[in-house]
């Protein structure tokens, strides 16, 4: 499940933790880049628009990717209301997703030695499962947030109701998730879509 169950090979421990992990900066880049670009300077003021690892992890979150296979970066700050909130907010699970298209392309070009296209491979997986999760309308995660920008008084109160019940909330709704299937499907048609842009690029 965590990413400890592969240390029996250490090459692919190493690549795709790093892999991971840098997916989590990833995720902070992009969506520090579109609050800039939408004039908000405060993530470029606090050092998101920067590769600096100690801006973008937080400890909690690089700990439970190791020991769950699922974590998280720190929150990027902004200041933005309405569809220019929801947008940035959704440009987390879109750079999770870019960073798993990198890694499938990487593994299709870069030779397969060692294991390297198997840890691609599982890297751009796991990218795409933490892609899924934050489109999720449940509290802290993206895809609440550009819930709460769009929706009107009742999803709001909603989505506060949720969030009271803290992280014992997020837990049993991505467990419902899990065994119900539908987190898997969504993956699923996340990884298609990308195996449907290297097909169109000849790969």
């Amino acid at each position: 499940m965590g990413l400890l169950s592969l240390l029996a090979n250490p090459f692919v421990f190493l690549v795709v933790g790093l892999a991971a992990t840098f997916g989590l900066v990833v995720h902070n880049l992009a969506q520090a880049w579109l609050a800039d670009r939408y004039g908000d300077s405060t993530p470029r003021r606090q050092g998101f628009l920067t590769l600096e690892p100690r801006v973008h992890l937080d400890p909690l979150g690089l700990l439970l990717l190791l020991l769950l296979g699922f974590g998280w970066p720190r929150f990027v700050p902004y200041r933005l209301y309405g569809r220019k909130e929801a947008a940035v907010a959704l440009m987390g699970p879109l750079g999770f997703l870019a960073a798993a298209f990198a890694y499938l392309l990487l593994a299709r070009l870069l030779p397969a030695s060692f294991g390297l296209g198997y840890a691609l491979e599982l890297s751009s997986m796991i990218m795409i499962g933490h892609a899924a999760i934050y489109l999720f309308p449940v509290p802290p995660l993206d895809g609440a947030r550009a819930a709460r920008a769009l929706g009107g008084p009742e999803v709001r109160r909603f989505l506060a109701q949720l969030e009271s019940y803290g992280p014992v909330g997020f837990l049993l709704i991505f467990l419902l998730l899990s065994y119900t299937g539908v987190l898997a499907a969504i993956e699923r048609g996340l990884y298609g879509f990308l195996l449907s842009l290297l097909r169109a690029i000849g790969l």
